[in-house]
């Protein structure tokens, strides 16, 4: 879960309408940039961003991205430049950023916090959302999503973890569609984890997590080197150093909440 002291201060930002980057130390740990009060970009080591989201996933192509970034000003930044230019629509941008914003705090809220501070003023937002997103859902919605992948039958570190596929899902490369599953299927070459495939694909971190743990499931993939102990997600802190009960509906990519991300502003 989420540090309660950095989940207090992002819910406790609208209050004073803050502006300005809290930077959190850890691992991975990650930055929240902040105007007015609300959340326009979460980033992280652990998570791909809203720009690797867009290039990976062939939706805008590089000379494009390249063009745009250069042209963009503080007057118009790059997000209001890619739609300008009809490269992204403004709903379909919004929707990204907010995945990627989620998938920040997400990565944050699994790794280890070893504290954060608040840089007042500070500009270092790449891609902001062009609507700003509101600090209590987005922190509630990380920490569902933390609950649900850790309640699931088979646990694992999303980036310490180096995932390969069993002979049985070497043979399943053989009848799987198209699709996410397949393009995770061939990656897993006992190197690397499922940050890594999120990073590859252009794809969310929470979807390639949960369909990474289905294919645990169904025993088409395993860890190369079981995980340590310490590199467990973390659970809640209600249990008592064990793994929470499965939660019910917890939690494949097509039960997640509907968004909610705009802010009242």
């Amino acid at each position: 879960m989420m540090g309660l002291e950095l989940a207090r201060a992002l819910t406790e930002a609208p209050l004073d309408q803050t502006s300005g980057t809290l930077l959190v130390a850890g691992d991975p740990g990650g930055s929240f940039h902040l105007s007015g009060g609300a959340i326009v970009e979460v980033t992280s080591p652990g998570a791909p961003g809203a720009e690797t989201l867009l290039l990976r996933s062939g939706r805008i192509r590089e000379a494009d991205w390249e063009s745009a970034t250069k042209s963009s000003t503080a007057g118009s930044p790059i997000g209001a430049e890619l739609i300008a230019r009809k490269l992204v629509g403004a709903a379909e941008l919004q929707l990204i950023c907010v995945a990627a914003a989620l998938d920040g705090a997400l990565a944050v809220g699994m790794g280890r916090i070893d504290g954060f501070s608040l840089e007042r003023g500070a500009n270092g937002c790449r891609l902001a959302a062009p609507q700003a997103i509101e600090p209590d859902w987005l922190v509630r919605e990380a920490e569902r999503r933390i609950r649900a992948l850790v309640s699931r039958r088979h646990p694992f570190s999303p980036f310490r973890t180096r995932l390969s596929r069993t002979e049985a899902g070497t043979a399943a490369l053989d009848i799987a569609a198209a699709g996410e599953r397949r393009e995770i299927l061939l990656r897993l070459n006992g190197r690397r984890s499922a940050r890594d495939i999120a990073f590859l694909l252009g794809r969310s971190l929470y979807a390639v997590t949960v369909e990474v743990s289905r294919l645990l499931m169904e025993g088409l993939v395993e860890a190369a080197v079981p995980a340590r102990p310490k590199d467990h997600l973390v659970g809640p802190a209600t249990t008592a150093g064990g793994l929470p009960r499965r939660l019910p509906g917890a939690s494949g990519v097509n039960d997640v909440l509907p968004l909610r991300p705009v802010a009242g502003h």
